[in-house]
């Protein structure tokens, strides 16, 4: 299935493991602002998996690039993953680059770059980067997370022993295989200089960029509307690990903390994807709400957006969307890591269940503290998170990779 569109500066082709359409989940989100913003000035061809019944979806996402380019997905449903996931543990490989490693993808990739004649690869997370391509053909890794330190602090912080087994055994694969993925490329892009930190100690002469995740500043505005001073929000992926246990966290050791104080108070859980283990949470004072065609209209209502991430790698979509809002935010250390926020100025950090509990209520009780913070949390983003200036810098490391090739 293709669909086509205008003519070139650059030739250049996205591989992505799934259609980023809508872009309503971080992953989608920066690889669709990554597309959009390029095919500006460049001819963009995206390359994806998708399922039956993702024609409109790719339809969509074919009105903001050249063409778009798909191959049927093999990720299996839950149960049969779970299937894959536990024989995986048995193989050399992950099942990180298993699950998303077919022939038909070789071959479309193949007749693709056979045929377009591309100036620049660039693939979005090293998962995909196991595609071979013909020699002297460019290729960038966009690093979303560091997969293996995710997949290490998930078995660090999992308490079901498959899990932690399974954990364990991916982050060993995986760690192999990543670093094998930046030694391949031609250049490296990270979210954060943590991250190009790490990977500059593994690849000392590889060319890396930091572009950091952003945000629709335009579209993620905060109002004045009625903020409800009982009202606390998460927002995220729901069939993400790490907001899985991000949630049960919350509600289970953090929540009982606040409702001492505040009986009525309510933590509302918005997003798709949702397993039982999260619906399963809702109670008196807590409301499943699942996914939403729009998450700003109860980001707006809250008097404080939660980030209670343990786990986790790269840099939080769902931090920058609630700074460009101006609302009062709480996260962990982990779920702000890479943003350059700072405690007490632009959020709230507290790691343990009483500290986080504490910094939830001081934005429940003062309202004030809640709009400073907002209004310094708005003006950082629009200095330095706004996706035209990300995706420019990020132009200008494929025409630094792209000379270093010449």
């Amino acid at each position: 299935m293709s669909y086509l569109k205008a003519p070139p500066t650059l030739r250049i082709l996205i591989v992505t493991p799934s259609i980023p359409y809508p872009p309503n989940w971080g992953f989608g989100i920066r690889v669709f602002q990554i597309v959009r913003q390029l095919s500006q000035r460049h001819s963009v061809s995206v390359l994806c998996y998708a399922n039956e019944g993702d024609d409109d979806k790719v339809a969509a996402l074919a009105e903001v690039c050249h063409s778009v380019h798909t191959v049927t997905s093999p990720l299996p449903d839950s149960r049969s993953k779970r299937t894959a996931q536990l024989l995986s543990l048995l193989r050399r490989s992950s099942f990180q680059t298993a699950s998303v490693r077919t022939s038909a993808m070789q071959l479309r990739a193949t007749e693709l770059v056979s045929s377009e004649k591309f100036d620049l690869v660039q693939f979005e997370s090293s998962q995909m980067s196991w595609l071979e391509l013909p020699t002297g053909l460019p290729s960038i890794v966009d690093e979303h997370n560091i997969e293996y330190e995710l997949l290490q602090r998930m078995y660090q912080t999992e308490r079901s022993p498959f899990r932690k087994l399974y954990n364990w055994g991916e982050f060993r694969k995986f760690r192999r295989e990543e670093r094998a993925s930046w030694h391949r490329a031609d250049g490296c892009a990270v979210t954060s200089d943590r991250e190009g930190a790490i990977l500059a100690g593994f690849e000392p002469h590889q060319l890396i960029h930091v572009a950091p995740n952003g945000v629709d500043i335009t579209f993620f505005t905060g109002d004045d509307e009625a903020v409800d001073d009982n009202s606390i929000v998460f927002t995220g992926l729901l069939s993400y690990r790490p907001n899985i246990d991000a949630v049960t966290f919350f509600t289970k050791q953090v929540l009982p903390l606040i409702v001492r104080r505040r009986p009525n108070v309510v933590f509302s859980i918005v997003g798709l994807g949702a397993p039982s283990e999260v619906t399963r949470l809702a109670g008196p004072n807590v409301r499943f709400v699942g996914e939403v065609p729009d998450v700003r209209p109860a980001v707006r209502s809250a008097g404080a957006f939660v980030v209670p991430l343990r786990m986790g790698s790269g840099t939080r979509l769902k931090i920058l969307e609630g700074l460009s809002m101006g609302k009062g935010m709480v996260s962990t250390t982990l779920g702000c890591e890479g943003i350059a926020v700072r405690d007490g100025q632009h959020l709230l950090v507290a790691d343990d269940p009483a500290a986080f509990a504490e910094a939830v209520l001081s934005l429940l009780d003062d309202r004030q503290l809640a709009a400073r913070l907002g209004r310094e949390g708005r003006a950082l983003v629009e200095q330095s998170y706004s996706w035209l200036s990300i995706v420019d810098g990020l132009e200008r490391f494929h025409e630094r990779v792209l000379d270093a090739r010449r």
